[in-house]
């Protein structure tokens, strides 16, 4: 059994648990003719998470970034835009799914078939982290995951994540126009105390002790343009261990809204202190993987890496003005 795990109400039903569906015959995509399917023969299971109630928790004022306002595009841009996630030059880059002139396409068909876009070796796309952007140029596809998954290579140095370990290091994207990232984002490692009574305070009535949790990543950022920041923050206590988990393990990613100095859980992961014997002790980590404009609306995407002990994927979520919603997900384990 998996330990207690939530991704919590903020997000919607494009659930990681849909990449696990087999694929056992070539099959032509339907919904989006620009799009095709490929084979798999085994499945693909990200990190398992299930749904449960957001919390929300008042205290001080976060620091901000001094956002300004500016004119917003009329709407998102009337093209294609495929994404890739990865970060080897040595291995392929997994489709992640893509922003396709009016909605966001799923890596994956109704029928759990696997997608990825025709596009061929040497298209300028740009590669996307929270340290910067670099352009590139698509190579050959290759392995991208075990489960006979393919993805083209791209021949850049891109840092390992933080902490090191399995996983993806950034999103690429097929060249546009529009500035990435519109507005500044600021990225630390410290943070005041009133992120970390705020990381302790989503862990409220749970069976851990949250005050053994740390800040370890503060992103800030004028997400939706309105004059006002938004801070994400990664909070957790994992213990050095061997094991996929141990016994009081926790981590989470908080939503804090400047102007209302209220924060909300958009993803939580805990193995209980007193947890027993018949259940499997998993902890489920995250990092804000990058903060940018996908679709050209001038708003900015949220993109949060997630990995365990034996895979990882990332998570695509837009942002409203009051939460982020989940509109993309892809990644790669057993």
């Amino acid at each position: 059994m998996r330990t207690h795990m939530k991704r919590v109400a903020l997000t919607v039903a494009v659930s990681l648990l849909a990449l696990g569906t087999a694929c056992t015959s070539e099959q032509e995509s339907s919904p989006r003719p620009t799009l095709t399917s490929t084979t798999s023969t085994s499945t693909t299971t990200p990190p398992a998470t299930t749904a449960a109630t957001s919390t929300t928790t008042s205290t001080a004022a976060p620091t901000t970034v001094g956002a300004t306002t500016t004119t917003l595009p009329s709407g998102p841009a009337d093209v294609l835009v495929p994404l890739l996630i990865g970060g080897a030059d040595s291995a392929g880059w997994l489709f992640l799914g893509a922003w396709q002139r009016d909605s966001w396409q799923e890596s994956i068909d109704p029928s759990g078939d696997p997608i990825r876009p025709g596009i061929a070796a040497g298209t300028p796309f740009t590669v996307s982290n929270l340290e910067g952007e670099t352009d590139v140029e698509l190579g050959e596809n290759t392995e991208a995951c075990f489960d006979d998954q393919v993805g083209p290579a791209i021949d850049v140095d891109v840092s390992p994540p933080e902490p090191p370990g399995f996983g993806y290091n950034a999103v690429a994207m097929l060249t546009q126009a529009w500035p990435l990232k519109p507005r500044p984002v600021a990225t630390t490692a410290t943070a005041p105390d009133a992120y970390q009574a705020l990381g302790e305070a989503s862990f409220d009535g749970e069976p851990v002790d949250a005050t053994q949790g740390d800040v370890e990543q503060v992103v800030v950022a004028d997400l939706d343009n309105d004059g006002d920041d938004e801070a994400l923050v990664a909070f957790e206590f994992v213990q050095p261990t061997a094991a996929p988990g141990a016994p009081g393990d926790l981590a989470a990613i908080l939503l804090v809204d400047v102007d209302t100095r209220n924060a909300s859980t958009v993803l939580q992961s805990l193995v209980p202190e007193d947890l027993d014997g018949d259940t499997f002790p998993l902890i489920e980590r995250f990092r804000v993987l990058d903060v940018a404009d996908l679709n050209g609306d001038g708003r900015m995407e949220v993109l949060i890496h997630a990995w365990y002990y034996e895979g990882a994927s990332v998570v695509v979520y837009t942002y409203d003005g009051a939460e982020l919603t989940q509109v993309l997900a892809a990644g790669c384990g057993a």
